[in-house]
């Protein structure tokens, strides 16, 4: 375990390492901890501690001021809990540390042609990826990321240490899977691993001029048969560093399948300015979509989710375009965007539930595109106009939509949505019961500041 105070070098460096600069804040100071019994004496020392005195870190990558720093107190950085351990005779089981990037799970997958259900971004942490839920390359087969996840080495709020899963603690199990920082510290997560050969992926990037083509690109790829080895993400971007607009698919077609007719109705949009299709392996691509994040620089998201409609797209699309255009007379390098995407196939009936609101029958992959606002820039002073504007443009998408489906992905949250609220009444008086059961002084609510809470 080390305890970094404020000027040394490795507190520093721990700063530095959040990936957007709204969450590189001065906790009193950082303890690091490098496995469980480790965490269990800290919890157990810092439960005594006041309202808001600790923030809990895995990756780092969240845009959410708070979440996983503090200015008021300790924050805990579980990075050190990293190690991979492949199980099994044929390596069908991998256990990751919870502070483990997904492009080290990758490096050790690969050469072995297997694959778990993890990020796509390789820099992006595993444990809050998981119990937020996890969209991946292959989700659209095997569902959310936490779906994949046969047990959970927990630290409870009094320090003890307890395996979840299926059989043990299966209402902690589910809890942890959409219900996050409300239960107890995941210190380990068994995956199921995925026989996986390399696959058919990249991006193509097109101009502005061809918006209205991916717009029907999009309504017809809902529109057609699902196939469960297709995954795309379709991005909208404004670059206000290039005063311009344009389009971005990252896609996949997770079978060694050139130019697989499931995405043709992307790879057919034209005129196209990059393209870096082919067959090739989840760390490449993984490492890619890293490359073009926006880094070093203050972000916010928000999300929905509505029901796929004809029409609908062009109109959310009007509406973002307008809001962006507006934004960048007054913050000019803005990078505003606009990403539609799938929601992944719910667990079926005779498999562990995870926390969100999809029944086993339930086609919301089919049916439902899940929606991302990101907006990334410079200065500080410009945050209050930017999130206002996100805020803005969120709001009047919503109502536009509507409320069938209330569903909020929570690793896409605004800090002023309400994700777990969105899972519905129900659901939410059962994780209420859980957090009662596994943590009744209310160490998650009442000491650690950051994260979305149940209402306990």
């Amino acid at each position: 375990m080390e305890i970094l105070l404020p000027n040394s070098s490795g507190y520093k460096t721990s700063i530095s390492s959040y990936f957007f600069l709204n969450s590189r804040q001065s906790p009193k100071c950082i303890v690091a901890p490098t496995n469980a019994a480790e965490v269990s004496k800290i919890i157990k020392k810092l439960g005594v501690r006041e309202n808001n005195q600790v923030a809990i870190r895995s990756g780092g990558h969240t845009p959410n001021r708070g979440f996983a720093n503090t200015d008021s107190g300790v924050t805990l950085d579980l990075r050190g809990l990293n190690k991979i351990a492949l199980q099994g005779p044929n390596d069908d089981v991998v256990s990751v540390g919870t502070g483990a990037l997904w492009r080290e799970v990758y490096a050790t997958l690969d050469p072995i042609n297997r694959t778990v259900v993890g990020a796509r971004v390789a820099s992006v942490g595993v444990g809050g990826f998981l119990t937020g839920g996890g969209l991946s390359f292959f989700s659209p087969k095997y569902g959310f990321g936490c779906d994949n996840v046969v047990n959970m080495e927990v630290v409870l709020a009094n320090g003890a240490i307890v395996n979840a899963n299926a059989t043990s603690h299966p209402d902690l199990f589910r809890a942890l899977k959409g219900g996050q920082g409300n239960f107890g510290i995941v210190t380990r997560f068994d995956l199921v691993t995925h026989v996986q050969s390399e696959y058919w992926g990249g991006a193509i990037q097109y101009p502005g001029s061809a918006d209205a083509a991916q717009l029907a690109a999009f309504e017809s790829f809902k529109a057609a048969p699902y196939d469960g080895f297709a995954e795309i993400e379709q991005t909208f971007v404004y670059f206000g560093a290039l005063k311009a607009f344009s389009s971005t698919n990252n896609m996949f077609y997770t079978k060694s399948v050139v130019n697989a007719s499931a995405l043709k109705f992307f790879s057919d949009v034209q005129p196209q300015t990059a393209n870096t299709m082919r067959i090739s392996n989840t760390s490449a691509f993984a490492e890619e979509i890293e490359k073009f994040q926006p880094t070093d620089q203050f972000a916010s998201y928000s999300t929905l989710s509505f029901r796929m409609a004809p029409g609908i797209l062009p109109r959310i699309y009007k509406q973002w375009k307008d809001a962006t255009t507006s934004l960048s007379a007054k913050v000019p390098n803005v990078t505003s965007v606009l990403t539609f995407q799938d929601i992944p196939p719910p667990p079926s009936a005779n498999a562990p539930k995870n926390s969100f609101p999809f029944a086993p029958d339930s086609t919301p992959h089919k049916d439902n595109v899940l929606v991302l606002f990101s907006f990334y820039w410079s200065h500080k002073e410009e945050s209050a106009l930017v999130e206002s504007t996100i805020k803005s443009v969120t709001g009047s998408v919503q109502e536009l939509v509507g409320n069938k489906v209330g569903f909020k992905y929570l690793n896409y949250a605004a800090a002023w949505q309400d994700p777990i609220g969105s899972y519905g009444e129900e659901i939410n008086k059962a994780l209420a019961r859980v957090a009662r059961t596994y943590d009744p002084n209310r160490f998650f609510q009442r000491v650690v500041s950051g994260g979305f809470k149940l209402k306990v």
